[in-house]
């Protein structure tokens, strides 16, 4: 891959990203969740060339985005009512669905599975591009294997900058962390991955059950213990650790509440976030990115609370700490 050709970027022209995924090229563009690094879903080269850029194993699952429920019969099969019942109420949104797929769809895609999971994203631009290419688009966050994800097109140039073709500028993503994935081959929906769309949401909307995987048993997008982390060490302490800590001025943090914090921590390396779960999630990646660059010697999450509304940025925390 030749990293000395600086990754181009340009706003809102979808004929010319269209133009280069149907040249087999990867191009990242923004959804409402993070930015996606968008492939044509059935060239096996351009997979690869996602899997290259963000040095993916390839035993990794891609989620294929489609432009509506109409699409999700071309790349899985014995589709269960739910999953009509979800996109009809989720989707275009943050939700993505695992499903039992085609004979035809590339290993390379489902890693090896035989699985695939389907979204149809809620952002225009994704839509479009989809539509002028005229393919399902596989996407994974555009940045480099369990790095923090891009909610803004500069997140993207940190890490894959002239390792991939083109980025499609579209400012910052709003919801900020990554779709619910719900695998609906099961009895009971199972939640495989947390995400915007909760179990309280899922359950009111198809009025049954919805449960979170206890253990995977299947690789998904996100599984990673070890994931969504900055090159800067990250702890996780309670209000009342941070504190009671002496800070430094080399030491970041990032709190939800509004901690008495002591000690020499300097302002522009202490970011205050919502206390409004969703708002924090929005936010999140963009402070990790924030604080990474300002070569500190580690960074301090406040833990969050553990009601419902928190349950999928935890999950990103855990993973960002994990040691």
């Amino acid at each position: 891959m030749n990293t000395d050709t600086p990754t181009l970027v340009f706003p809102d022209d979808i004929s010319r990203a269209a133009t280069l995924i149907q040249a087999g090229e990867c191009v990242a563009i923004k959804t409402e969740t993070v930015y996606g690094l968008a492939a044509d879903a059935t060239n096996e080269r351009a997979i690869a060339k996602i899997f290259e850029a963000k040095a993916r194993p390839a035993s990794n699952p891609l989620i294929v985005h489609i432009a509506s429920a109409a699409d999700m019969a071309k790349w899985a099969k014995d589709i269960p009512d739910i999953a009509f019942e979800l996109a009809n109420a989720f989707w275009p949104g943050p939700l993505s669905i695992l499903l039992k797929k085609q004979y035809w769809v590339l290993d390379a895609v489902t890693g090896g599975q035989d699985t695939v999971v389907l979204r149809c994203p809620a952002s225009k631009d994704f839509i479009s591009l989809i539509q002028a290419s005229g393919t399902g688009l596989a996407a994974p966050s555009a940045n480099r294997y369990k790095f923090i994800s891009p909610t803004t097109a500069a997140h993207v140039l940190t890490s894959l900058n002239g390792r991939i073709a083109a980025v499609v500028d579209g400012g910052s993503a709003e919801v900020g962390i990554e779709s619910t994935i719900i695998d609906v081959t099961q009895d009971v929906p199972t939640i495989l991955r947390p995400g915007p769309i909760d179990d309280v949401m899922l359950e009111r909307a198809l009025g049954r059950k919805v449960r979170y995987a206890a253990n995977l048993g299947i690789t998904v997008p996100g599984s990673a213990k070890q994931h969504y982390q900055p090159d800067t060490p990250v702890f996780l302490l309670s209000t009342e650790e941070l504190e009671r800590r002496g800070l430094r001025s080399n030491e970041g943090v990032i709190s939800y509440s509004q901690p008495r914090l002591a000690g020499h921590l300097d302002d522009d390396c202490h970011i205050q976030l919502s206390d409004n779960a969703s708002e924090y999630s929005a936010q999140f990646y963009a402070a990790l990115h924030q604080l990474d660059k300002l070569a500190l010697s580690c960074i301090y999450l406040e833990s969050t609370p553990t009601s419902t509304p928190w349950i999928a940025i935890n999950n990103r925390i855990g993973r960002v700490v994990a040691g």
